[in-house]
This record gives structure tokens, sequence and C-alpha cells, in this order.
């Protein structure tokens, strides 16, 4: 169950607001800290939930972030459609490698398998007298 905003203590509000004006100013350092400090004072307010993923850093954040929305108003819209955005993201990255390590595992891999191939010729032509 949500708290009512205007029933919440003054420092909670004020800390929400201030977040929201670091938030909108871009300084996502500051938001999380004011969010963190209200979220302190009374955990239930879906609102400052939703802005604390909006500056959290890590996929893994914005999902304790929804999660808790959803605990709070189990209908509300923004946190089950951002929860399914990083469903998806999650399968994608699972999917499709985009770290430069793992592109360079590939090509090693691939090169590997190249010169595997290549003496696997090489060596059957060998018994068969092609060279």
């Amino acid at each position: 169950m949500t708290s009512d905003l205007t029933n919440a203590p003054a420092e909670f509000r004020q800390l929400y607001k201030a977040g929201k004006q670091a938030a909108q100013a871009g300084d996502s350092a500051r938001a999380h800290d004011l969010f963190r400090q209200a979220i302190e004072i009374d955990p239930y307010h879906e609102q400052v939930w939703l802005w604390l993923a909006s500056v959290v850093e890590a996929d893994e954040d914005r999902r304790v972030c929804f999660e808790n929305v959803l605990e709070l108003n189990p209908g509300n819209p923004t946190a089950r459609r951002q929860l399914d955005h990083l469903d998806q993201k999650a399968v994608s990255d699972t999917l499709t490698p985009t770290t430069p390590q793992n592109t360079r595992q590939r090509r090693l891999l691939f090169a590997i398998t190249a010169i595997i191939l290549i003496a696997a010729v090489a060596v059957t032509a060998l018994a068969l007298g092609v060279f």
C-alpha cells in the first residue's frame, strides 16, 4: 500500500523534491543520495522508487526499484512495463555478447577452429598422397 505524499513527513517531502530537482538537472549521483535518504524515512511511496530507478546505474538496482513499486501498487503500469523491458534486455544480452572480451574470445575460437580445419585437410591430403 502506497503512502499519501501529502501526509508524508516534511523531511521526506523536502528530500523527495530536492531529489527530483537534482534528477531533472542531470545530477544523478545527488538525486540518488537524496532519494535513498527519503526512502530511509518512509519506504512506502511508489513515486520515490520510480524516481530512484531513473538515477541508479545498474539494471539490477532498477529491477529492485520497480519490484518495490509493484509491491506497493501491483497495478502500476510504468513499473510493469519497465520490468518487462529489463527482462527482454536480459534475454537479449544473454543471446548477443556485446563486450570486447566476448568478441575477442569468439574471434580466437574461430581462428583456432580454422587452424584445426586446415590441419585436418592437410593431414588428409598427405594420407591420400595428394602432396
